[in-house]
């Protein structure tokens, strides 16, 4: 009788498997590209150069960079024009289209060989402005070299200490056996920034801490900043000192040196700004 009604419950179980008819349905939903990350700038003479850390996916065919104007909000996306693409294979690009003392934003997105695109990366902001190197200045001594003792950031020349286009001119003191590097009016700013390795190791002007005196004692290997005050307006500029002669008759130092024409703008190499864009999609025109 057990027998009989276990064999029953096992029939009505199995008909009612039979007669179900629920189905399983598996969704597979594309796979879009990851949002690039890491963009940086790096400020250049009528040049900006960005990077980024690659997208690890396989199917990723190239970069889309976006560019806005510094008048508009950085942090709409529409305000984003397509500007060029690279391959998958590099994760740089130079923008040589740009002018000195103008501001320009920039954006990537990653796109897949279906012609997917991820969303807009977080925005840089950069200033490109003019920068020199192997600058030689003498010191103000040595009554030969008088022409050659002084230099006009602005302009870009060389001329005498003590004429009133000046920036900065070195004074080789005998006292303290050293150079001191010297600004040339009373509104203008100096600060010895300390030992850099290179000329890009710095990227921004200081909001503060400027010397209380218009000279600092130059160190082969140190940056200086600079706050100089022209035409009414607060420029930023950062002088690299590469070598320092102190041979008797033949004073001198050696510098690169980089200027901001945007007055108020303290940047002179790098600018980020982790804000991040609108979550829209964007289109490869």
């Amino acid at each position: 009788m057990k027998r009989l009604i276990i064999t029953t419950i096992l029939l009505a179980m199995l008909i009612l498997l039979v007669n179900c008819d629920e189905k399983t349905v598996y969704v597979t939903e594309p796979i879009t590209p990851v949002t690039p990350t890491g963009l940086t700038s790096i400020t250049g003479d009528g040049l900006i150069q960005l990077m980024w850390y690659p997208v690890d996916m396989d199917n990723i065919d190239e970069y889309a960079i976006y560019w806005a104007s510094g008048e508009s909000d950085p942090t709409d996306s529409d305000n984003y024009q397509y500007m060029a693409s690279v391959d998958a294979a590099y994760s740089s690009y130079s923008d040589y289209d740009v002018e000195n003392g103008s501001t320009y934003y920039y954006a990537i997105a990653a796109f897949n060989t279906d012609g997917d695109g991820s969303y807009l990366s977080n925005y840089v902001m950069d200033t490109p402005r003019p920068e020199g190197h192997n600058v030689r200045l003498y010191d103000i001594n040595q009554s030969e070299t008088i022409d050659s003792s002084g230099y006009d950031i602005y302009y870009q020349e060389y001329l005498p200490y003590d004429s009133s286009y000046c920036d900065i001119y070195p004074v080789y003191s005998t006292t303290y056996g050293c150079f001191f590097l010297t600004v040339r009016h009373n509104d203008y700013f100096i600060q010895d920034y300390g030992y850099a390795a290179d000329f890009d190791d710095v990227g921004y002007a200081p909001p503060d801490g400027w010397s209380a005196f218009s000279d600092v004692e130059v160190i082969e290997g140190h940056m200086y900043m600079l706050k100089l005050n022209h035409f009414d307006e607060d420029h930023y500029a950062k002088v690299w000192v590469t070598d320092v002669n102190e041979t008797s008759g033949n004073r001198y130092i050696t510098f690169s040196w980089a200027y901001q024409i945007a007055a108020d703008n303290r940047e002179l190499k790098i600018g980020d700004r982790p804000i991040k864009l609108k979550s829209e999609s964007v289109e490869l025109n």
